[in-house]
């Protein structure tokens, strides 16, 4: 069932689809009649899409409304059976890329825990380390 939570990465799924499919943010929001200002909005969720403007966009891509709702970076069709993909190194790029963008952007929005900093991982290791010294005396 759909909630307010479905729409938390609604924008990362629609900026993984625009990078999938090599279009800049302005071709975008230049075919959707919007500027490309309302379409970063969208992207970082700092605004909400109507239902006009999101079967434009699927239309756009081609794509089912619900690819839109899936967990961020996991829109895609469940209705072909997995086959054996084989990437190119522009592809793996891209996809970096949008692994990337897609990595800040839910941090942004706080989808995700935070990873501990080197900082806190280092002084986690010399308090193991010090509890290891006190179990051997």
């Amino acid at each position: 069932m759909y909630d307010e939570n479905s729409l938390n990465g609604l924008g990362v799924n629609i900026k993984m689809f625009r990078t999938v499919n090599h279009i800049s943010q302005g071709e975008l929001a230049k075919q959707l009649g919007i500027s490309q200002t309302h379409m970063s909005n969208i992207e970082h969720g700092r605004v909400l899409v109507n239902l006009r403007l999101l079967m434009r966009i699927a239309n756009i891509f081609k794509c089912k409304l619900d690819d839109f709702f899936a967990p961020p970076g996991a829109a895609a069709s469940t209705a072909d059976p997995p086959q054996e993909q084989h990437y190119s190194a522009e592809d793996i790029g891209i996809l970096l890329q949008i692994v990337q963008a897609t990595k800040k952007t839910v941090r942004q929005h706080g989808l995700a825990p935070q990873a501990k900093s080197k900082a806190k991982i280092k002084a986690t290791s010399k308090n193991k380390g010090s509890e290891r010294e006190m179990e051997d005396e």
